[in-house]
């Protein structure tokens, strides 16, 4: 029987009813396109004038340049070297969110003192600590990453807002290596026997161990359903959920991920040692899947390792390019 079945003729079902009938198929259809448009069978390739690091969703690339220089390259305005502030000679960059905003890291001339920087309306901003090294930041420009506070004698776990540090706890060092838009973090601690262990912080938790608890483990890369990136040695988790699960990438080499978008799709890279790497892709419906077997035969393109993915599908990383080594790419899928 259909749900309008009872009606009388010429009477309008409510207002209620309605929404209810159109709102759970819209749902439904935005659920499955957002997972469509997340994978693809081929993709485009495009040489990029740096070594990329990251891409946000409107396929603006933040990476270091051949010289040393952190960048920002766009396909409208081409590449753009960030500025260095005094006493600093070299640079990276390591990410950027959806406001184009960098962050990354600047270094004296031996590279032995480093400071985290962000890089925001064509200004360019030393952050508080010391030693400190950034690995993302949120769209609310939230820094995730570690430096030497006050007292301890190891880099740790650290987090900025407005430039104003923050702990994230642990004992004897670490590193958070990814924040979502929740301000949820993750990265890895050392325990005091040494080893160290994948972390989940949260405002109302914490810091808690996500990794396998007998083993050495580092969380990755976080997306914003809060879905961690677990390595472990020569395993690979994803922890969901409060569950850790382990994923099936490749059968015959060490795989390691490097980052993860909201459709759950992880790239990275895999082989036997760093000068044999192939990037891969791994989606929960098609398994594991070396990138290299989803561009043109004839492309001249080996790709090494891939280092960001965007939830529009697109693919940052760097490989060979006709006999020219860390050469960075941007996959463009082909749909």
């Amino acid at each position: 029987m259909g749900l309008f079945s009872k009606l009388a003729p010429g009477v309008k079902p409510a207002p209620l009813v309605i929404a209810i009938v159109l709102v759970v198929p819209a749902s439904l259809l935005m659920g499955q396109a957002n997972s469509a448009s997340c994978v693809a069978d081929h993709y485009k390739v495009i040489a990029l004038p740096l070594r990329p690091a990251h891409i946000n969703e409107t396929r603006q690339v933040a990476g270091t340049t051949s010289s040393h220089r952190a960048a920002l390259w766009t396909e409208q305005s081409g590449l753009h070297e960030l500025p260095l502030p005094a006493g600093f000679f070299n640079s990276e960059a390591t990410a950027v969110n959806s406001s184009g905003h960098v962050t990354g890291v600047v270094y004296d001339r031996t590279f032995s003192k480093h400071r985290a920087f962000t890089f925001a309306n064509n200004v360019l901003t030393l952050l508080s600590g010391e030693q400190s090294h950034p690995y993302d930041i949120s769209d609310s420009d939230e820094v995730s990453g570690e430096a030497l506070l006050p007292g301890k004698t190891a880099t740790g776990p650290v987090s900025w807002t407005s430039n104003a540090i923050r702990s994230l706890g642990g004992c004897c060092g670490g590193s958070a290596r990814g924040v979502n838009k929740n301000g949820d973090e993750i990265g890895d601690v050392y325990d005091e026997t040494g080893r160290y262990h994948a972390f989940l912080w949260t405002a109302s938790r914490g810091i808690r161990p996500i990794g396998p608890p007998d083993d050495y483990s580092s969380a990755i890369a976080i997306n914003a359903q809060g879905h961690v990136v677990v390595h472990a040695f020569s395993e690979v988790f994803l922890y969901a959920d409060g569950k850790l699960t382990r994923l099936d990438l490749s059968s015959s080499y060490p795989s390691q991920p490097r980052a993860i978008n909201n459709c759950d799709v992880i790239v990275g890279s895999f082989g036997p040692f760093a000068d044999a790497e192939r990037a891969f892709i791994w989606e929960k419906s098609r398994g594991f899947r070396d990138l290299n077997t989803h561009i043109a035969s004839d492309s001249g393109w080996k790709l090494e390792s891939a280092t960001s993915i965007n939830d529009h599908g697109e693919i940052v990383g760097r490989g060979d390019y006709k006999g020219e080594d860390d050469t960075g790419f941007l996959l463009v899928p082909q749909r």
